[in-house]
């Protein structure tokens, strides 16, 4: 890890990982036993994360004991930001869906997961399973590797010596394999529509592995190029 790693506040990123998992609960906010359970923390600390926010005003809790971000914390935010996001990008998933034959994922972070905010699907007899719903290990995701590239601190302790040279590799590289590390048969490239930051949004281009080719490869970034030099 850099000396510039080491120098980032963690504390603070874990605050941002709260705020961020309970921004995209909306209105109906989370439990203390949710929270523990997605950001994976001792619920002391989250409490304390929480007791800290709410003093500044930007987490309040409902009757029914349920944590939620408060009107003072979506000003700092455009109301309907992902809406927003997808609306932009969704041209740009069609078109690689179409020409290249294969699933196109938008993604960011959000607390400690990579949440999936949109798909596109090719017209084809074999696809790839969309991911709504179904949650994979962050550090066998092609996004999850870009952003654990990007956040150190959120590395899975018990990740593969292979595993910490492909985020090494994210970083320097910019992209990331999952070569069936989620799912078996399954071959995933991922890489970054805007700067790499722990709040970057990302795309993911998934094949069957028996479908994967280098070409379509090749189409795919040739598409992605065009589009951010648009």
């Amino acid at each position: 890890m850099s000396n510039e790693s080491r120098n980032l506040a963690t504390s603070l990123f874990k605050a941002l990982d709260l705020l961020g998992l309970l921004s995209a609960r909306g209105v109906d906010g989370a439990s203390i036993g949710e929270l523990v359970e997605d950001l994976r923390l001792p619920r002391t600390s989250i409490l304390r994360m929480l007791d800290s926010l709410m003093h500044y005003g930007l987490v309040d809790r409902s009757a029914a004991r349920r944590y939620r971000v408060t009107s003072k914390f979506r000003e700092w935010r455009l109301e309907g930001e992902d809406e927003q996001v997808v609306a932009r990008h969704k041209p740009l998933l069609r078109r690689i869906a179409d020409e290249v034959g294969e699933m196109a994922v938008l993604g960011r972070l959000r607390g400690r997961r990579i949440r999936h905010l949109h798909w596109e699907e090719p017209d084809c007899r074999i696809r790839v399973m969309p991911p709504g719903g179904r949650s994979f290990r962050i550090d066998r995701m092609a996004m999850g590797k870009l952003v654990l590239s990007q956040r150190p601190d959120l590395i899975p302790k018990d990740s593969s010596k292979d595993t910490l040279a492909a985020i090494e590799s994210a970083g320097r590289l910019g992209y990331a394999w999952n070569q069936g590390e989620s799912e078996e048969g399954i071959v995933a490239w991922g890489t970054w529509l805007d700067d790499a930051s722990p709040l970057g949004l990302m795309l993911a281009i998934t094949w069957p592995g028996f479908r994967y080719e280098d070409e379509a490869l090749e189409k795919a970034m040739s598409i992605v190029r065009d589009w951010k030099s648009s």
